[in-house]
């Protein structure tokens, strides 16, 4: 953007940190300091059900957390790029030779809510850089209550038979992606769903985990 054209954006429009609330560029969402308090990717996996490895770049807390938020809830989808970053520093990590990564799926009244597939989204911008094929081969039937307004046995109860292939996934070895993992159960039951439809290795990246 050009100098000038910045200045005047922040004059009329000044843009503050998601945080801390500093001044920043029209173009960011954190500050310098926010930004690089996050130090993913965390090298320690997660284990869940049905994934042979599963990873998250940040755990789900400040600054994360209000990033996430931001994209999710507070009409900031232009986050979606720095999430792109974001998952291609962890492939390049955790999965450097898969090229196949499914999008967990965003329900119907979630799109609705939000205009777009908050993954799909971020996956789209990460095509952009990278030679990787997004397979969006999971759909998610009937209605589901959001995970995070759920304790642990409501979770896996929301989402037990909820998901589905629409469609043979184009490898037996894949990425599948969630921008937070809270009790991995949405995750697990995407897997499982995957395994039946002849997917042998399975390895999971999250922007974000709440699971202890």
């Amino acid at each position: 953007m050009d100098l000038m054209l910045k200045s005047v954006i922040s004059y009329f429009l000044p843009n503050y940190c998601l945080v801390c609330e500093r001044e920043i560029d029209p173009n960011d969402y954190l500050c310098k300091d926010c930004l690089t308090s996050i130090r993913g990717p965390i090298m320690a996996p997660v284990e869940l059900l049905n994934i042979d490895s599963a990873h998250s770049y940040w755990k789900y807390e400040s600054p994360m957390k209000e990033l996430i938020r931001a994209y999710k809830f507070g009409d900031r989808p232009g986050v979606a790029r720095l999430f792109a970053k974001i998952v291609f520093e962890m492939i390049d990590v955790f999965a450097p030779s898969t090229d196949v990564i499914v999008p967990v799926p965003t329900s119907l009244q979630a799109f609705i809510r939000r205009g777009f597939d908050t993954n799909l989204r971020i996956l789209r911008h990460l095509a952009r850089t990278i030679d990787i094929k997004i397979d969006n081969v999971l759909s998610i039937s009937g209605k589901t209550v959001p995970q995070s307004t759920l304790k642990m046995q409501d979770r896996i109860d929301n989402v037990r038979d909820k998901f589905f292939l629409r469609k043979k996934p184009r490898s037996t070895s894949v990425i599948l992606f969630d921008d937070v993992v809270t009790s991995g159960a949405t995750a697990s039951q995407c897997a499982r769903v995957l395994r039946e439809g002849g997917v042998k290795e399975i390895t999971l990246l999250a922007i974000a985990s709440a699971k202890k």
